[in-house]
């Protein structure tokens, strides 16, 4: 599945844990980029961290994931595709723990609210005029979405143009916010910042590579809109070191990104007293979303959360059950999902016929990383075959 025109195909990694008493999990991982290299995945998650689970409690989440990232952090660090494939396998272990209990997982976690609030985030500006951008936004308002984000590309100057039109056409009554997708260096960055601020926008999302510490606290200090990072924070100490030094006013946790459910929430709670805004990211398929809703329902200071509706074509394809697409936003919000676990069952056939290719072939699909590993003879525990 395209995202936008001429841009690179979708991949999805998906991992299902099955237990001994018949309880299946599902849990995704996201290079938070919408995009996943599922054979990399699929050997982290088979050869390093199948063998740690396998024989543990099914409801030991938090200690599994703990253990995992330990285990990582040595051997793999704890960056990147190591928290990525910990973070499918903890969604799948929240996805079976909820389903042991009866319960959601954000009832688990201590559920605050049913119904959350989403922002729409659409393609970048040079792919379309104004008035196709707002065209494509009109079904999103009409159903009481109020806020909406569009990237900007390296030609940004046209681009804002075309953001002043948007903005014009929308008018006053929906909030805008920017994607910078990591392209600017801190001069340019400062610049657009300064013209979003007259266009009224929110904030500007990763308008400096995340490896340019120093440039983004230069920019957070400097920015008269509020700038926003997270997707590529790997867990709480790293988003605490990051508000502790200013390099964001908005963090943006993404369950499938940064070690699973339980690390997304230590991350939002941790920003409570920096008095930082935080608002999940999501950009993967349906178990990933659901994860994030129930990361938002579990959290009283996250009221938002990302809504990216190019995607909804793969919810539909691989969560046929789960109730995502445009037509379930009711007055700007999505229901968290109430049934037992993520809420979330993939069809696997779907899956079977969506087979991953590496990046130059790819092709929306997934790589199993357990497709019938984790199942044998002890009660209530994962068990497998080595």
């Amino acid at each position: 599945m395209t995202l936008g025109e001429g841009r690179e195909t979708m991949s999805f990694f998906f991992v299902r844990i099955d237990t001994d008493a018949g309880i299946t999990g599902w849990g995704e991982a996201c290079d938070s980029y919408g995009c996943s290299y599922g054979s990399v995945l699929a050997t982290i998650v088979d050869d390093v961290l199948a063998p740690l689970l396998v024989g543990q409690p099914v409801a030991a989440v938090e200690p599994l994931a703990d253990r995992m990232r330990l285990f990582t952090r040595r051997r793999l660090g704890d960056q990147w595709v190591a928290v990525h494939a910990r973070s499918a396998l903890e969604l799948a272990m929240w996805d079976i723990a909820g389903k042991a209990a009866g319960r959601s997982a954000s009832t688990l976690a201590g559920a605050v609210r049913d119904r959350v609030e989403v922002y729409v985030s659409s393609v970048f500006l040079e792919e379309h005029p104004a008035e196709a951008h707002v065209q494509f936004l009109l079904p999103f308002l009409q159903r009481g979405v109020t806020k909406v984000k569009l990237r900007v590309g390296p030609e940004w100057e046209r681009d804002l143009s075309t953001l002043a039109e948007i903005r014009s056409l929308l008018g006053p009554g929906v909030e805008l916010m920017i994607d910078g997708s990591e392209i600017f260096t801190l001069p340019t960055a400062q610049t657009v910042a300064t013209k979003l601020h007259a266009l009224d926008v929110r904030w500007f999302e990763e308008p400096l590579p995340q490896g340019n510490r120093s440039g983004i606290e230069s920019l957070v200090r400097s920015s008269p809109v509020p700038i926003a990072y997270g997707e590529h924070l790997f867990g709480a100490d790293e988003a605490i070191e990051a508000m502790r030094r200013e390099q964001l006013h908005v963090l943006q946790p993404d369950a499938s990104t940064c070690g699973g459910l339980a690390e997304a929430r230590r991350m939002a709670q941790a920003a409570v007293p920096f008095g930082v805004r935080v608002v999940p990211h999501v950009c993967a398929g349906p178990v990933s979303l659901a994860a994030n809703l129930h990361l938002a329902a579990s959290v009283p200071a996250i009221r938002l959360i990302e809504y990216p509706p190019t995607l909804a074509g793969s919810w539909s394809t691989f969560g046929p059950d789960a109730a995502f697409g445009p037509d379930a936003i009711v007055d700007g919000c999505l229901a968290v999902p109430s049934a037992p676990g993520l809420g979330v069952e993939l069809d696997e056939v779907a899956i079977a016929e969506h087979p991953y290719r590496p990046p130059g072939a790819r092709v929306a699909g997934t790589v199993g990383g357990l497709p019938d590993r984790f199942v044998g003879g002890l009660p209530d525990r994962f068990v497998g075959d080595r």
